[in-house]
Parts: structure tokens; sequence; C-alpha cells
């Protein structure tokens, strides 16, 4: 597995895992936005046999704070522990930068994302409500300290 920065070279992948994954994808210009800024920190994993993204994680930093904006892992790639691995990596990167919490927002109904979150600690701070666009659901507000 390569864990690595993303590039403009993995647009297309990114996207292919982003529309197998949301409801409201983000698009190519959102990718290449991201990209660009200064304050994102991206990774992707890669598989190192096929050479082809599993999975990926973007977040914004704001030292001593870090908002993960998203992660997505590839269907078939999917209980296999790759958003472990994604997650881990980037909670030891994000402690490593002088990191102290990080938050996030999830869909009420993601059980297999709220899981992972906790598993790792985070815990539910609040709710945005009617946060989500496509649906009007709220959004559970997590946490977890560094």
């Amino acid at each position: 597995m390569n864990y690595r920065e993303a590039s403009l070279q993995d647009i297309d992948a990114l996207l292919a895992i982003e529309q197998q994954s949301f409801r409201s994808p983000w698009s190519r210009t959102m990718f290449e936005k991201e990209l660009a800024l200064q304050f994102s920190y991206n990774r992707v994993a890669e598989l190192k046999k096929e050479r082809e993204l599993a999975g990926y994680i973007f977040c914004w930093l704001a030292p001593p704070e870090a908002s993960i904006m998203s992660i997505a892992v590839k269907p078939e790639q999917r209980r296999r522990g790759m958003g472990t691995y994604l997650l881990g990596k980037t909670l030891e990167d994000l402690k490593a930068m002088a990191v102290r919490e990080v938050f996030l927002e999830v869909r009420p109904s993601n059980f297999s994302a709220r899981s992972l979150y906790q598993r790792f600690g985070f815990f539910e701070l609040g709710v945005r409500p009617r946060y989500y666009q496509d649906s009007g659901e709220d959004a559970i507000v997590m946490k977890k300290e560094l």
C-alpha cells in the first residue's frame, strides 16, 4: 500500500470513488481547488500491485485544529480495513504536525462511518440541523483529541 499526497493525475480516480460513495459528490473543479489549497492535507491509498487508488482522505489544517472534509474508499475495497488504514495514518500525521483536535461532520444514517470514527475515539459534539442539502439530513459533529 502506498500512502501518498494526491495529485492532479489522480482526479479521474478520485472522481470515480467519490461518485460511487456519495449522493452529492464533489466535482472535478472542487477536487482541483482542494488540491491547490495551502491548508489542505490530502492523501490517497494506492494499491501497489494494481497501481490504482483504493481510497482517499482530505482535511483542512489550522493547527492546533484540523477538519476532515472527506474520506472515501472504493466500494470493492470496503470492509477490508482501508478506511481504518487511511484514518489511522492521517491521525498520526496530524498529530506530528501539532494538531491537537480533529473535527468532522457525518450523516446520522452513515452507521459504518460513525462506527469507524468512534473506534478511533471521536465523540459526538453536537448536531448541525439540515446540514446536507441533498436530503435535508442533519449532520453529527464529531471531535477527537490527539
